[in-house]
């Protein structure tokens, strides 16, 4: 190795000065390229799209099931999804939404076990009980803290865009829980449930596996 690395040390240095620094130059743009590409898989960009970018965002999102995605969140990571479901759970605060979204249908309503939570980096009018349309790239996994599931570690979405999706059906559906979320540094949501789903109870986050501040 230590030969390999004499030679080609030696052979640079007896190329004329032009190739010397078109060599160089060539190295330096690889070298940005690389760190670009491990930044923005590290902190993947989460600003809201609009327009044609948005356009081509879309596209690039694949619809996948929630027990595919959930088996095996790594294997998704960074993958662009859409993804449907009903709002349990909503906080705005600071120019930020954090969204528990129940993503399975049934037949009477939304099932309260299969749950992701999504990040966006803008306010919105959308509220508990709203179906919505999430656009984003899955970005790991987020520990919840239900009282009447306990600990879950839910698929977490970052979205680029939120859209409400009208229901084709003119029934109410139920909500698995009803509550609001909290923000502290340290990112993790105790949600408190009552037995008419009517009453929202906010308490202090302990801990996040992501890192990311909500």
């Amino acid at each position: 190795m230590n030969d390999l690395l004499e030679k080609g040390l030696e052979w640079f240095l007896n190329q004329s000065t032009p190739v010397k620094a078109g060599i160089a130059v060539g190295i330096g743009i690889i070298i940005i390229l690389i760190i670009f590409f491990f930044i923005t898989m590290v902190f993947p960009s989460d600003s809201p799209l609009t327009g044609d970018a948005l356009a081509q965002y879309k596209a690039s999102c694949t619809v996948i099931s929630f027990q595919e995605l959930n088996s095996n969140p790594n294997k998704y990571k960074g993958q662009h999804i859409n993804i449907t479901g009903q709002i349990v759970q909503i906080n705005e605060s600071n120019g930020q939404t954090n969204i528990v979204l129940a993503v399975t249908p049934t037949a009477t309503g939304w099932s309260s076990s299969d749950l992701i939570y999504v990040t966006y980096n803008a306010q919105t009018q959308f509220k508990i009980g709203n179906v919505v349309t999430v656009y984003g790239a899955v970005s790991g996994t987020y520990n919840y803290i239900s009282s009447s599931q306990g600990m879950q570690t839910l698929l977490k979405v970052i979205a680029r865009d939120i859209e409400l999706t009208p229901l084709t059906s003119s029934g109410i559906v139920p909500l698995p829980f009803t509550s609001s979320l909290n923000n502290n540094s340290n990112n993790i949501t105790n949600s408190q449930v009552n037995s008419n789903n009517s009453t929202n109870q906010t308490t202090n986050n302990t801990n996040t596996t992501t890192g990311i501040p909500v």
